[in-house]
């Protein structure tokens, strides 16, 4: 009796251990939506930097992504891993313990998937939380804006875009290229947005972080995904098979942003295009620049066409001629992208584009950005109101 009664305890103790590990990970996972977002902003400006800067140091002696290597190597590892665990399991259900040996598997499982999520939220998930980078530059976004104010901004974004282009070198097609390679570029985003940010105020991350070029670049164009930031290794990856002028500075911004303590996709897309614009570099102004004139130009043109009045002809201008040839060039990378991934979708009915932005939209909305992939999307306003707060009050004082 005594011993049936021990056993029994002992199992129970089990059954209740899964429990609490089960409850921990789902309070781990969840957290980063429920918690202060006072606690939020203190923890990112002063103890996020010190938790992330051993992960992006041993990153950092690393010129290959580690992200991309665990991705090829992880699922025919967790194939082989697989069917190893099926064959003990049969094993053990043929002899005696396959209870015991299915309980140390899940208990461990549940073990490493709370530890992966106590990483993510320290090295993402709490970075969510924190007071957006429209409040950190101080933009008032309750004023009304006129179709003056947004005038005045295209032609600033504008004229910063063609003097940018201007300086740019170009391939035998006419096409403007990055000045430098990608190493140095990688180096010079993580200066640019030190910089930017001592310059306004916005508190991020001063670790240095080392952005990685992706081997597989090319087929990872296929999930129309230019770059990503690995929260449990604070690894910063860059999709390169094309690195359009017009669109690399920003991804490269973007991510590092990530990787300085901003989660939001609406923060990193503003503070990247807004510290190209900054730089003492063409190339990375010509893409700051480019980014806020095609952002705001569509809703001045709807604008003006409501209100009836008279719309600037950038569009039409010479020297938009060299714009355009860019813009080509990208669309002709990414048609022929889309014939590959329709290809795929033909041979094994599976469309990679539409199922990763499908994952994205669910992670992105499973972490409190309610718009999902939409979040890429910035306001128009903000530019505007940037524009009137930092440039032109500062040209008018």
């Amino acid at each position: 009796m005594k011993i049936k009664s021990k056993r029994k305890r002992w199992i129970a103790l089990k059954a209740v251990l899964i429990v609490v590990l089960t409850a921990f990970f789902v309070i781990a996972a969840e957290i980063n939506n429920y918690i202060p977002r006072s606690f939020a902003d203190y923890y990112c400006t002063k103890i996020f930097p010190y938790i992330s800067l051993p992960f992006q140091c041993i990153s950092m002696f690393f010129q290959y992504s580690l992200t991309e290597g665990i991705v090829v190597c992880i699922f025919p590892l967790l194939a082989i891993g697989f069917i190893i665990w099926l064959v003990i399991l049969v094993k053990k259900l043929m002899t005696k313990g396959a209870l015991s040996f299915f309980y140390k598997s899940l208990r461990n499982l549940l073990i490493c998937c709370l530890v992966m999520a106590i990483i993510f939220q320290a090295m993402h998930g709490i970075n969510y939380r924190r007071r957006s980078a429209v409040a950190e530059l101080k933009l008032d976004m309750a004023e009304d804006l006129t179709f003056e104010d947004y005038c005045e901004c295209l032609r600033w974004a504008y004229m910063g875009m063609i003097e940018a282009r201007s300086h740019l070198g170009e391939d035998y097609n006419g096409v403007a290229h990055m000045d430098q390679s990608f190493e140095n570029n990688a180096v010079y985003a993580c200066s640019l947005l030190d910089k930017f940010s001592e310059k306004y105020d916005v508190p991020l991350s001063g670790n240095y972080v080392r952005a990685k070029p992706v081997s597989l670049s090319h087929y990872w164009s296929y999930t129309y995904i230019v770059g990503m930031y690995d929260p449990f290794l604070g690894e910063v990856n860059v999709n390169t098979d094309y690195m359009d002028v017009s669109d690399f500075p920003i991804t490269l911004c973007h991510e590092l942003c990530h990787a300085k303590g901003y989660a939001s996709e609406t923060d990193c897309n503003i503070l990247a295009s807004l510290a190209c614009c900054s730089s003492s570099r063409a190339d990375f102004r010509y893409a700051g620049y480019s980014w806020i004139f095609w952002n705001i130009y569509p809703v001045t043109a709807k604008i003006a066409k409501e209100t009836e009045q008279v719309m600037p002809e950038y569009s039409s201008a010479p020297e938009m001629e060299d714009v355009y040839r860019d813009r080509y060039a990208s669309n002709l990378y990414w048609n022929k992208i889309d014939e590959e991934v329709e290809a795929l979708k033909e041979k094994f009915n599976i469309d990679i584009t539409e199922t990763s932005s499908s994952v994205n939209d669910a992670f992105l909305k499973s972490n409190g950005e309610n718009a999902g992939v939409g979040a890429y999307v910035v306001p128009d306003s903000v530019y505007v109101r940037f524009y009137l707060t930092h440039i032109a009050g500062v040209e008018d004082a």
